[in-house]
């Protein structure tokens, strides 16, 4: 967890520094530069096509920079660090791609706004009023003198802005809930139940013998719909490589100097580094306070271990509960702000090779050792030369691969993919078999094509779909039907299936004796498990310590005060649980029914509004400029 988390922040201070150059680039100085920069946006001068309709750069530039005054007035100083998982380039783009869609299927639904309504709407902008009055026509065009939208622009997007709110208010008129349903949403909202329910882990329920081959074979082959894969694809499909491109672009020494020299204080510049490996035992920060003591003692335990010369690896592969468990605990080099901060106070404060006392997190508890330490340094450009240059050759490359490969579905469409490959001397190559969750052979993280694919009827040819080494289109040829997987494929989630059965069933055999003789209180003896209490537990709402499950969820919902429901296997155990009351509100209905009922109303107006929306983009011709938008969201 905590090394997955270091993976994250690894370049988080330099990318935080390339996203506001970008915003310079894109904001200040746009195709003003000579240089890389410069060529790389020369050829495409909007921002997205929608059914022939252009989104120009400065209309995607304007809302990206509305979302970012946004998110900094949200959250703060936590903004910076989020800005590269919130996508601000992805957001703006197809927002604005979704106004447009919406905007031409009102105009061909015959929607329109009147001059007077536009007016209208303009004087009850409260932008425009003064203690409750509209300020004046000549006040109001005062203020865009000197701004960068003109009144003629800005009242056109305000005509448009009010077209799509009638469109979507038009959508929402069919849509009605009935009292059972308003009733039930009620109760999921206020209902409240207690529960009583122990978790048994499957290890100790269970058979101690391994199951052999015939076993799980048998179990395979009476449970094969666990393991079907989806209906698939096979087609082909051209891809054209960045890298095919670029190595023909010419970069100069000085441009990649100039490169290094905006990234030196940021990407080129190490601070001090330590490399530690950890062991780390498991508690939730709600967890009760003699729960936390007892993983507080194990830690204590193993801590003994380690400073009496156990090797550390060892014990960091039997007993830590990280993903780094596999590797003996090893998070490789880090540096400041890539850990949490009390992780990151006793990594630094170490000497090389001392072990720490236990350092508790929001992940647990963490035996530290400390293996390796790295003073602060600067990466010469020699080092950086030559992935600067490659990177500064696909920067050029980049745009131009997305044209050529534009231009190529487009003269595909139809099912006319091999023949168009074969006019243009491109190679034409297979896909295979493909189910959801697969790539294409051979071609990295290309699960995105796969995707597009399902979606395709054969004969369908894709757009250009972007992948890291480029550019992909693909045309369906043929489906697959449903498949289950094969056993030694399956093999593991086999074994693991089985033995939660055999834990299950001997924990319902072990509940079969109890319920009459002390219930769950009866059981947890038998099984040497807790038996745990909550009140006030919400209809959806998850356990202390379990995962949400829609088993456990309908029990909760439907056991009848005083019964115990049959076990339920989870990711935490078999969890066995009791209604002890149930308290639904139900006298407060009728003063909460006309605002549960709009609130339920406005959910499906917003749902069916998004299915709509889906359809559209489905059924339109959509190209965006993707350099433009990973400009900003380049991670």
């Amino acid at each position: 967890m905590l090394k997955q988390m270091r993976d994250w922040f690894r370049y988080l201070k330099w990318l935080l520094l390339l996203i506001v150059l970008v915003f310079i680039l894109l904001y200040v100085a746009p195709l003003r530069d000579s240089g890389v920069s410069a060529r790389r946006q020369q050829d495409e001068k909007w921002a997205a096509k929608v059914n022939g309709a252009t989104i120009s750069i400065g209309a995607f530039q304007s809302y990206a920079r509305r979302l970012d005054s946004m998110y900094t007035q949200l959250l703060g100083d936590q903004y910076a660090q989020q800005r590269s998982m919130i996508r601000i380039g992805r957001q703006a783009i197809e927002s604005l791609v979704e106004q447009e869609l919406v905007y031409q299927e009102a105009q061909r639904q015959g929607i329109s706004v009147t001059p007077q309504e536009l007016a209208d709407a303009l004087r009850r902008d409260p932008s425009f009023q003064e203690n409750g009055q509209f300020i004046g026509v000549e006040r109001y065009r005062a203020l865009f003198g000197a701004g960068h939208q003109s009144i003629g622009e800005f009242e056109e997007q305000r005509r448009r802005d009010l077209v799509v709110d009638k469109f979507r208010m038009m959508v929402g008129d069919g849509v009605t809930v009935s009292d059972s349903e308003v009733e039930q949403e009620f109760l999921k909202k206020n209902e409240k139940t207690s529960v009583d329910y122990l978790v048994v882990d499957p290890a100790k329920a269970r058979a101690k013998s391994p199951s052999g081959e015939a076993e799980l074979q048998r179990w395979y082959d009476g449970h094969k719909d666990r393991y079907m894969r989806g209906e698939g694809r096979k087609g082909i499909y051209v891809l054209f490589r960045a890298a095919d491109l670029a190595a023909a672009q010419n970069v100069t020494d000085e441009e990649v100097a100039a490169a290094y020299e905006r990234q030196k204080a940021t990407r080129y510049s190490n601070g001090e580094q330590r490399r530690a490996s950890h062991v780390l035992f498991k508690t939730d920060n709600a967890a009760p306070p003699d729960v936390v003591a007892k993983v507080e003692k194990k830690a204590r335990d193993i801590l003994k271990r380690a400073r009496a010369g156990e090797d550390f690896a060892a014990l960091a592969r039997k007993y830590s509960e990280d993903s780094s468990a596999a590797s003996g605990g090893d998070l490789g080099l880090f540096g400041r702000g890539q850990m949490v901060k009390e992780f990151e106070d006793a990594a630094f404060s170490l000497p090389v090779g001392v072990i720490s006392d236990p350092v508790r997190t929001v992940y647990g508890f963490h035996i530290i050792k400390v293996t390796d330490s790295r003073p602060a340094r600067i990466v010469p450009l020699e080092e950086a030369r030559d992935t600067l240059r490659q990177e500064l050759r696909l920067e050029i490359a980049r745009p131009e691969i997305l044209k050529r490969s534009t231009a190529f579905a487009r003269a595909a469409a139809g099912g006319k993919l091999e023949a168009v490959a074969n006019s243009q001397g491109l190679s034409v190559q297979q896909t295979g078999d493909v189910r959801p969750g697969d790539a294409l052979p051979g071609v990295i993280a290309s699960q995105p094509v796969v995707e597009r694919m399902l979606g395709l009827t054969p004969g369908g040819v894709s757009d250009a779909i972007p992948i890291p080494s480029g550019q992909v289109v693909v045309q369906v040829t043929g489906t697959v039907p449903p498949a289950p997987r094969p056993f030694q494929e399956a093999r593991a989630q086999v074994q693991k299936d089985l033995e939660e059965d055999s834990a299950r069933q001997a924990v319902s055999g072990a509940l079969r004796s109890a319920r009459g003789s002390g219930g769950l209180r009866t059981l947890a003896r038998a099984l040497k498990v807790d038996l745990k209490s909550q009140s006030d537990v919400a209809r959806g709402a998850a356990l202390p310590g379990l995962p949400p499950d829609p088993a456990i969820e309908k029990q909760i919902a439907t056991l009848s005060p005083g019964s115990i429901g049959d076990p339920i296997t989870t990711s935490a155990g078999v969890v066995v649980l009791s209604v002890k009351e149930r308290r639904d509100h139900r006298e407060e209905l009728s003063s909460q029914r006309d605002s549960v009922s709009d609130g339920l109303l406005r959910q499906r107006q917003d749902r069916l509004y998004r299915a709509l929306v889906k359809r559209l983009r489905e059924h339109s011709q959509v190209q965006l400029n993707q350099p433009l938008v990973d400009s900003l969201d380049r991670v």
